[in-house]
């Protein structure tokens, strides 16, 4: 694992649409999510093409490469998911990426960007807040989303046990029309347990889905003893879930992984929790994995940051989560 360099107030941050060219479609959305990374104290890059609606794989593949080619750019943030990262893999210049160590933060479809970096390169990517979802909220960045955001790529030290947010949300609001308000908060009961037992090893925090895009191609990861950190969209149901839960299985991970977190579901995937319980053991059955569900990451708010490769130790009965070393250097 490669930690890249810290992320310091005052430095430049590059964002590149990689994905969806939702961000052409939402400029003040856009505008919000700049003005909040201003405000935190960073300076502020767009890429060339994150405002054309019809950019592309060309097109964004140049602005992942110009920012990584550039010195004065020392973290990349995307500006939202969707559908199509991976199409960019067979032509991202991973050697370029190998001399130019830097932050890079996404989610959800972006997992195909995260995983393949750091498999071709070792590179710690972060699992993390993205423009458009996160910083560019109304009334700001959630405090927790930044305070897990600056432990992890601000500080050259152990994040240390992830806190458990005290509020979570899911509603939706239409960007650019109706999100000139707070969006409604909840109180949190925290994660909880599924199968006791504690684990040790390196965190693989993904979007479940874009995870599996990747088997049989040379950007699958190293999951052996890993912590699997794994999250579902809202769009993908119950019986999503489960498939994929045994597609994993049927690709041996389960034997190997060390341990697994889910993220919160949200509410419209309509997993149930007793029905995630039993589709998680059945899955799994014949291990002896610790797993443990509900923590603070995937497709609600807020969520922590989570950086591949990082070692990281998960403690299902209690249930937490702690990252055991920095992940940036």
């Amino acid at each position: 694992m490669i930690p890249p360099p810290p992320l310091r107030r005052g430095d430049t941050v590059g964002i590149v649409a990689p994905s969806s060219p939702v961000a052409a479609h939402v400029p003040r959305r856009l505008a919000r999510g700049v003005t909040e990374l201003e405000r935190h104290g960073f300076d502020v890059r767009l890429g060339a093409h994150v405002r054309n609606a019809e950019a592309t794989n060309e097109d964004k593949l140049s602005d992942l490469h110009a920012f990584f080619g550039d010195p004065e750019i020392r973290a990349i943030v995307c500006t939202i998911g969707g559908y199509d990262s991976h199409q960019l893999l067979e032509e991202i210049d991973f050697g370029l990426i190998s001399a130019n160590p830097k932050v890079v933060s996404g989610y959800s479809d972006i997992t195909a960007l995260l995983v393949a970096i750091h498999s071709a390169t070792g590179l710690a990517t972060f699992m993390g807040p993205m423009l458009l979802t996160d910083w560019a909220e109304f009334g700001g960045m959630p405090e927790h989303t930044w305070t897990e955001w600056e432990a992890t790529v601000l500080r050259a030290e152990p994040r240390g046990e992830i806190a458990i947010a005290p509020e979570w949300t899911a509603e939706r609001t239409w960007w650019d029309k109706e999100d000139e308000r707070p969006r409604v908060w909840e109180p949190n009961p925290g994660p909880r347990t599924v199968r006791e037992g504690a684990a040790e090893g390196p965190l693989g925090p993904a979007n479940l889905s874009t995870l599996l895009l990747l088997a049989g191609t040379p950007w699958w990861p190293d999951l052996d003893g890993a912590i699997l950190c794994l999250e579902a969209a809202e769009e993908e149901q119950a019986w999503w879930v489960e498939r994929s839960l045994h597609h994993l299985r049927h690709l041996g991970v389960w034997e190997r992984a060390a341990g697994l977190a889910l993220g919160r579901c949200h509410p419209d995937s309509q997993v149930e929790p007793d029905e995630l319980d039993r589709m998680l053991r059945a899955a799994t059955r014949g291990t002896e994995i610790p797993i443990a569900v509900d923590f603070d990451f995937g497709h609600t708010e807020p969520h922590c940051t989570l950086a591949w490769g990082v070692r990281a130790r998960l403690d299902a009965g209690a249930p937490t989560l702690a990252v055991l070393e920095a992940a940036v250097a």
